[in-house]
């Protein structure tokens, strides 16, 4: 007997029917969620490229900063150097100007000699003539010694110091007198005060002889240059009624607020509101120098003061 042949099929069409469908589901799925997954893949990518793009922004914005930092600082210095040169240019030009002048004034004749020295009691007109020094003539009473002390004067310190104590001779009992020794330094004014309170002293043996004890002690300290507009700022608020300066008369422009002579005597007069009487004594070698006997003579005129002149 022949026996019948059987097959064994390992899927049913069912299943893979079941199959296909599920492969075709998954296709059609895949196929929809392409794009965004492409759009997931893209945004992650420009995620990072603005990342990386942020952090090169920041170290550039670093480097600028530094940059306008260092270039802030550069400007700065420049700009110090700059106020600097232009600081050592006014004082060249002042220096240039005080030699011209002295080169003119070498030119010129000298002013006539001083007049002899004369201390008495007279009078004049209907004023009583109360003190007479060098030829100066007033009737206050509370004297003011305003004593420039630049280093061009270092030379006739004796002749300041001399000066001063003639003039203190000349003032009686009952008489107020005060020094102000003034100069200008690289640091700024300078001055030094008897009394030291800044006020006036009675005219007696002891306080005379502290007087000169203080002008003695002014030895070798006579330096740097002088700014006379600050020098009579100090001695307006004095409770003086008479100012008598002692100097050689070369103000420098570059210290007294670009000034020329002319203008600096209207400035000092200007600022006198007080009206004190301001007398004019030139010392040292006046003669070569005509600016310096234009500038005391018209300072003392302009201020109902006296001139005098004084060589060693």
């Amino acid at each position: 007997m022949r026996m019948r042949r059987r097959n064994f099929e390992i899927f049913s069409l069912s299943a893979v029917d079941l199959f296909a469908s599920a492969m075709g589901a998954f296709i059609i799925i895949t196929i929809i969620l392409m794009p965004d997954y492409q759009k997931e893949v893209r945004s992650q990518g420009q995620l990072e490229f603005l990342e990386e793009l942020a952090g090169r922004t920041q170290a550039l914005l670093k480097e600028t900063e530094q940059g306008s930092k260092d270039i802030l600082e550069a400007l700065k210095a420049a700009q110090t150097r700059h106020a600097q040169m232009q600081a050592e240019q006014d004082i060249v030009s002042s220096e240039l100007d005080t030699l011209k002048a002295e080169q003119q004034a070498r030119h010129d004749q000298p002013p006539p000699p001083p007049p002899s020295p004369v201390v008495t009691l007279d009078k004049e007109g209907s004023n009583q003539v109360t003190f007479r020094f060098l030829g100066l003539k007033t009737d206050k009473k509370r004297f003011l010694f305003l004593v420039d002390m630049n280093s061009y004067l270092a030379g006739h310190e004796t002749l300041v110091r001399r000066t001063v104590i003639r003039a203190m001779d000349s003032l009686q009992t009952g008489y107020e007198f005060g020094i102000l020794g003034f100069q200008q330094l690289d640091s700024g004014p300078q001055y030094y005060r008897w009394p030291a309170g800044g006020g006036l002293a009675s005219m007696t043996h002891r306080n005379r002889s502290e007087a000169m004890g203080f002008l003695r002690s002014l030895a070798g300290k006579f330096k740097g240059s002088s700014s006379l507009l600050n020098a009579f700022g100090e001695a307006f608020s004095s409770p003086a009624t008479a100012i008598i300066l002692i100097s050689d008369g070369l103000p420098n422009p570059a210290f007294n607020n670009g000034l020329s002579p002319s203008r600096l005597v209207r400035s000092i007069t200007v600022s006198n509101s007080k009206a004190l009487e301001i007398h004019a004594v030139t010392v040292g070698d006046y003669f070569k120098y005509r600016g310096t006997v234009e500038f005391m003579e018209s300072l003392a005129r302009a201020n109902s003061g006296g001139f005098i002149a004084l060589a060693n």
